[in-house]
């Protein structure tokens, strides 16, 4: 199985060949939190790290809301992850040592915020109507209209795969499978040891195998 994303509009859809799957993650806004480094390059500007912080904000802002959303972060409640990360990041800025791996420092601290930030959402869905299972999820409608609303029930169904997986395994997967890690450096980014990441890439890759296989079973769903 080879999971892959694209950094453009759109949900997640099947790709080309019966063992990919295909996510697409919509692009970062326009506007919104990226104003902060506005505000931090004008209030902090005597101080040295000011300017480090400004740069990184915005060479990285779009990496860390798309990684937002691979993480299983709503497109509703990016902003907000994403600018609690780099609040983080601005805090522990004259402690890092530049070294060429802004990134997996970045995805590190923003792992750490979506934990919290999935924590918080299952404390609040265990008060009303919990989990979703994604084995519950209803079949495609016979009724769809054309071939795009049979495209959006696929994603819908994909989505609700991917959203099953704890954030742990989910981190795992998406520093696997789109950024090309090994799984040495991905224990190395989420503070784990290497059998830990071996082992939640393993089974985080039989969870969508085995969910997108009962799919077609139960469904008759074309993956292809």
């Amino acid at each position: 199985m080879v999971l892959r994303f694209r950094a453009d509009a759109g949900g997640p859809r099947a790709a080309s060949g019966p063992e990919t799957l295909e996510v697409r993650c919509p692009p970062p806004p326009a506007s919104g939190i990226q104003t902060v480094a506005l505000r931090e390059e004008s209030a902090l500007a005597p101080r040295a790290t000011s300017k480090d912080f400004v740069e990184l904000y915005r060479a990285h802002f779009a990496y860390v809301w798309r990684s937002a959303r691979r993480l299983g972060v709503t497109q509703a409640e990016a902003d907000d992850v994403v600018q609690e990360t780099f609040l983080t990041v601005h805090r522990l800025l004259d402690a890092y040592e530049a070294n060429g791996a802004e990134r997996s420092w970045l995805f590190s601290i923003l792992f750490r915020v979506v934990q919290r930030h999935h924590r918080t959402n299952r404390r609040r869905t265990a008060l009303t109507d919990g989990e979703e299972d994604p084995d519950a999820l209803p079949g495609p409608s016979t009724s769809a209209p054309d071939r795009t609303a049979e495209a959006n029930e696929s994603a819908r169904v994909l989505e609700g795969i991917l959203d099953a997986l704890d954030p742990e395994k989910r981190a795992v997967l998406v520093l696997a499978e789109l950024e090309e890690k090994p799984v040495a450096e991905i224990a190395e980014i989420l503070g784990i040891n290497v059998n830990t990441a071996s082992s939640r890439l393993r089974l985080a890759r039989e969870h969508v195998e085995a969910a997108m296989a009962r799919h077609r079973a139960r469904d008759g769903w074309r993956l292809p």
